[in-house]
């Protein structure tokens, strides 16, 4: 599995890239998520499927496609009435609660989609 995550400094950005990159290397990068200098990992696998996992290191926005979707991790103990600001991808946005994941979170849905099952979750 192909892992890329930014390396933000100031408006200036260098993608980092792990070729083969197994689940517990995977994890040491989310890791590093912090909504500043890292604000974006992604995770390519061979059949065409793609996770993102943007923003850190409290809340998290998570979308998962291939070619024809693109589906957005829903939290089912979110309050839709709450926003909260991400960074992901080096660009702040306001989310309800409802789309923001917790770390734990994000940790298992990485491990499920290294499992290839990551639609036992909830998208949008």
């Amino acid at each position: 599995m192909r892992l890329t995550i930014d390396s933000r400094d100031g408006v200036h950005n260098r993608d980092e890239v792990v070729f083969h990159a197994g689940e517990q290397v995977a994890m040491v990068w989310l890791s590093k998520l912090n909504g500043k200098q890292h604000t974006l990992l992604s995770l390519d696998r061979d059949d065409g499927w793609q996770l993102m996992v943007g923003g850190g290191p409290l809340h998290y926005v998570i979308t998962l496609s291939d070619k024809s979707q693109n589906l957005t991790f829903r939290n089912p103990s979110g309050d839709e009435t709450v926003t909260v600001e991400v960074c992901a991808g080096g660009q702040y946005g306001d989310f309800p609660e409802t789309f923001c994941a917790n770390y734990e979170q994000a940790k298992n849905i990485i491990s499920l989609f290294f499992q290839g099952k990551e639609r036992q979750e909830t998208w949008a």
